[in-house]
């Protein structure tokens, strides 16, 4: 949750391992053309009226200032979803990005309406599968919580609500009630039993991740891997302090691989066996040991890195402190010589915070939003903060080598 309190800053948005450093010397393909998509100085929305604006401005439940964007993703048909995190000044926090411009830039249109938002809604994160939309609630508007955390899912084909779930609060949280869940990865092996979809999602603040799937309910884990290591951010030489646990989530051929905000590693765990440990236990939590057992460490990075995707064998990743994204083939060791620079710019790359492969697996979409400003309240909204950024996926294959190892064809 984001406020005015510099500690409570958060992105809502043991067995030996083997270790492979990633030195900060890489491949660099600079080739990859950076495509600027959409840009915002600050937000604003589609009002159903222009008193509909005003009121909402004089009663603070709009304000600029408060509006940030933190995930993006997108649909079938080419709709463009953004979110932003509930809070005092924040009227909406799922949106679609409309064909119409505001002075900040592209005016936003509550998801699936207006009618949809009142004080006790806080949907937040997105993952888009199947034509289906997997939107998470964390329960929370601002510090405050309004209601219980929950997973909603709508059909994109109609933008009805398919299913309302309620999330246990001994799987929301950690056994000291600490918990935010922010990152919802939904996974589904077949799309014509989209009712069988596991959804994964990234507990930031209790250091955990939250698991649901119809058939086997939930099942929270929680490890030492996925508590931060390395809190002090430096970005564009305004520095601040987080201590997010886990956020990036991506599935790679029966993989699944996570990466905490405030930490330099990422990890990877068998989706069978985790499934079997999950099934054994129905609704509760597996122990630290036994999740420990199941984790291996993939790499070591050169800096922080936020979320995380994947396309076949290759993962994409951001160098937070570097303003740059990356990509390596898992099917190689995580090494300095096997790691790729598919992007730098130290204006348009500022905190990469939503990270998606969409149009079918051709786009890598980057949503970038600043923070540091964010965090140091020192945004300028007369200057650019939110842009949403693209790059080929044929393109990054044809001049790297992430794919190198993929057995399947485009």
């Amino acid at each position: 949750v984001y406020n005015n309190s510099y500690n409570s800053y958060s992105l809502k948005m043991k067995q030996p391992l083997f270790v492979i450093s990633i030195l900060t010397i890489v491949t660099v393909s600079f080739s990859i053309n950076l495509k600027n998509v959409y840009d915002w100085q600050y937000v604003d929305f589609l009002w159903d009226s222009e008193n509909q604006r005003n009121d909402a401005i004089n009663s603070g439940k709009y304000n600029p200032n408060s509006c940030v964007l933190y995930d993006v993703d997108e649909a079938q048909d080419g709709r463009i979803f953004v979110t932003s995190v509930r809070e005092q000044g924040v009227p909406a926090s799922l949106m679609v990005v409309s064909d119409e411009t505001g002075p900040g830039g592209p005016l936003l249109d509550p998801y699936p309406s207006w009618s949809w938002y009142n004080e006790n809604d806080c949907n937040g994160i997105i993952s888009i599968k199947c034509n289906h939309i997997f939107v998470l609630d964390c329960g929370k508007v601002g510090v405050n919580a309004v209601c219980p955390p929950q997973l909603l899912i709508f059909d994109l084909e109609n933008n009805m609500l398919v299913k309302r779930i309620d999330i246990p609060p001994h799987i929301a949280n950690n056994k000291n009630g600490t918990g935010l869940l922010v990152t919802p990865l939904a996974y589904v092996r077949d799309c014509k039993y989209i009712s069988d979809a596991t959804v994964f999602m990234a507990d930031v603040e209790g250091y955990g991740l939250a698991i649901y799937n119809e058939n086997i309910g939930f099942c929270r884990i929680e490890s030492n891997y996925m508590k931060p290591t390395d809190a002090n951010f430096t970005i564009e030489n305004q520095s601040f302090y987080l201590e997010d646990g886990i956020l990036g989530l991506t599935i790679i051929y029966e993989q699944l691989y996570y990466a905490p905000l405030a930490g330099k590693e990422i990890y990877k765990m068998d989706l069978c066996n985790l499934h079997q440990e999950c099934l054994k236990l129905n609704n509760l939590k597996l122990s630290q040991s036994e999740v420990d057992k199941l984790t291996q460490l993939a790499g070591t990075l050169s800096g922080q890195t936020g979320p995380i995707a994947s396309k076949q064998c290759a993962i994409f990743f951001s160098n937070i402190p570097k303003t740059s994204i990356l990509c390596q083939d898992t099917g190689t060791e995580f090494h300095s010589t096997n790691t790729e620079v598919i992007a730098q710019n130290s204006e348009l790359l500022q905190f990469a915070s939503g990270m998606k492969v969409v149009n079918h697996g051709k786009c890598l979409m980057v949503l970038t939003n600043r923070f540091q400003r964010v965090f140091t309240n020192t945004l300028n909204l007369n200057e650019t903060n939110f842009r949403i950024l693209a790059m080929n996926i044929e393109e990054i294959r044809d001049e790297t080598n992430c794919f190198a190892s993929c057995s399947e064809l485009f």
